[in-house]
């Protein structure tokens, strides 16, 4: 059984009225131990994605169960059990810590809403986190200010981690950070996910990020994913031309790699307005008459690898 099993997720929003659909039809798989990447411009739904998974965000349809439970119908404290078995690490290291709370606070608070009713409990373990991330137990009597963003962030993964949950949603967790902290968050996570057998949805827009940390990718475009495998096939192998142009734009050290450059026509189009069939066609290098009649289903190809496109 997977650790998380998404099935047919929508998420959908009502602006000027108009429905726009944030997530549209996204099914996939997150195994135990295992790191699963979604990548995709900004706008495309990653984040939404993201958010819904967690019941941050109400779904419109679709399922989203964890252990095997769905936990779209649940509410209260029925819900309760499973928010702890599933969290979140911010992208902004800055804005998602209450600037008014020391350390010590954050966490507890966490454990204290969660039913953890023992003070000294909630201190044993708020202490334990803290060095677990890498930080000294003085920060827990510091505010957030105090910190840079590096250590910030690792606080952040402190109270994503204080209920020992088995899911980690992580939205583009080092994107805010100089490139030689990234490097230092990252190895965490990694040293993290090994010693606490956690599981990991890796949001970026960073595709060598996403290269050096995940087992799978997806690729999301619209609210929809168009293509999905694992980072080496999506390298070598792109069958989706959204797919291609993002790993032709990632640096490679290869000299002797061979690449080509993959112009897009124009910009990302709103959510509220989607083109017709095929939502890629209206930047796509090879659409042609069929890609703005009928939209192409999501295939999964020998090897394991999925796309949705008519000439892949």
């Amino acid at each position: 059984m997977s650790l998380l099993d998404v099935e047919k997720l929508e998420t959908s929003y009502r602006s000027h009225g108009r429905v726009l659909k944030a997530v549209d039809g996204v099914s996939f798989r997150v195994e135990k131990g295992e790191t699963v990447g979604l990548v995709g411009e900004s706008g495309c739904g990653k984040s939404t994605l993201g958010k819904t998974i967690l019941r941050l965000v109400p779904s419109s349809a679709g399922a989203i169960r964890l252990g095997g439970t769905d936990i779209v119908p649940l509410k209260g404290g029925a819900l309760s059990p499973y928010r702890r078995r599933m969290q979140m690490i911010f992208q902004d290291p800055f804005g998602s810590l209450n600037p008014r709370q020391t350390v010590r606070t954050l966490l507890e608070t966490v454990l204290k809403v969660h039913g953890v009713a023992d003070r000294a409990e909630r201190r044993r373990r708020a202490a334990g986190m803290v060095e677990r991330v890498g930080l000294s137990s003085s920060a827990l009597d510091r505010f957030p200010h105090e910190f840079s963003g590096g250590q910030r962030q690792r606080i952040g993964i402190a109270r994503a981690l204080v209920l020992s949950p088995e899911l980690i949603v992580c939205d583009e967790p080092v994107s805010a950070l100089d490139v030689s902290i990234q490097a230092q968050i990252l190895n965490l996570l990694v040293d993290l996910k090994r010693d606490l057998g956690l599981s990991y949805l890796f949001i970026s827009h960073d595709m060598s990020v996403v290269r050096y940390f995940t087992d799978r990718v997806m690729v999301m475009y619209l609210g929809q994913i168009v293509e999905s495998g694992s980072y080496e096939t999506l390298w070598t192998n792109p069958l989706h031309p959204y797919t291609r142009a993002l790993m032709a734009a990632v640096p490679s050290y290869d000299i002797d790699r061979k690449r080509t450059a993959v112009a897009l026509k124009g910009e990302l189009p709103s959510a509220a307005r989607i083109p017709s069939g095929c939502r890629f066609r209206t930047r796509c290098p090879i659409a042609k008459e069929v890609c703005a009649t009928e939209a192409p289903a999501l295939r999964t190809l020998p090897g394991g690898q999925e796309v949705a496109c008519h000439f892949a």
